[in-house]
């Protein structure tokens, strides 16, 4: 059975900056990259066109990814080096070096399972917490992996199996290659979004609020004065803390309204 990693070498997401080189770069977190960026292109609407066209998602970090990085560096006004460091990272949704996230370590670094702790936890449970995995989890993220969280990883990984044939063992543990289907399949978690904080996180909430008649702008990725308030009135709805930032509480509120399990593609309804 084909899964995303095969014939890759596997680097987490975010464990080495990503440039092009001679021979070319090869490796499960480019071709992350390259989804992601993909993702990101079929569902935002700038308001001067879109970002850049899609490319192959082959894991190879050739001509056609380094112009793709020039161009999501360029749209979210990012420096562009050509570089995939812990700005761009951060932008695509993973925080390492100065921008990890909740304390650390990165989300990927390591397996989890029943028993860990972390900041990595709560960004697993924050991206969980944005669909239907929010019920089975029955809290915010809190940081400690126990049985609901366990039960919710095996959720997905179903989901995952049932709808592309991933191939992962639905056991309820992170590892590497659930991990993988985590950065692909969910958008938004590993950072409380705010005003002025853009990237494809806040693209994805965008599109959530959108969808639930909160939101009625443009799905850009820049979280601005129209998405704040969005994100107010909904918090307003929910009769949680109304401070206009997406973090866990705002995350599983908007799992708790996204009845979608994570395969569900990412689009405005």
């Amino acid at each position: 059975m084909a899964t995303f990693e095969d014939a890759l070498p596997f680097f987490p997401f975010g464990s080495r900056n990503l440039f092009l080189t001679s021979p070319f770069m090869e490796g499960t977190d480019v071709k992350v990259f390259q989804f992601l960026f993909n993702q990101t292109v079929n569902n935002t609407n700038p308001p001067l066109g879109p970002i850049g066209p899609a490319i192959a998602v082959d894991g190879v970090f050739g001509r056609q990814t380094n112009q793709a990085v020039i161009n999501y560096q360029t749209y979210f006004s990012l420096a562009v080096d050509s570089i995939i460091g812990p700005q761009t990272f951060f932008a695509l949704g993973q925080g390492v070096g100065p921008n990890t996230t909740y304390g650390g370590p990165p989300f990927g670094s390591r397996t989890l399972t029943i028993g860990a702790s972390g900041g990595d936890v709560i960004v697993l449970q924050n991206r969980l917490n944005t669909f239907r995995y929010s019920s089975i989890i029955g809290h915010p993220a809190t940081g400690f992996f126990g049985m609901n969280t366990f039960n919710a990883v095996k959720a997905f990984q179903s989901d995952m199996n049932a709808e592309f044939g991933a191939g992962l063992p639905a056991d309820g543990i992170v590892g590497p290659f659930t991990a993988d289907q985590i950065w692909i399949h969910t958008y938004a978690g590993d950072r409380n979004l705010f005003l002025g904080r853009n990237g494809t996180d806040t693209a994805f909430v965008q599109t959530v609020l959108f969808n639930l008649g909160f939101y009625g702008g443009a799905v850009d990725g820049y979280f601005g004065t129209r998405t704040q308030q969005a994100v107010i009135a909904f918090q307003t709805s929910e009769g949680i803390v109304v401070d206009g930032v997406v973090g866990p509480v705002t995350f599983f509120h908007l799992g708790l309204n996204n009845a979608n399990p994570a395969p569900i593609p990412w689009v405005a309804t």
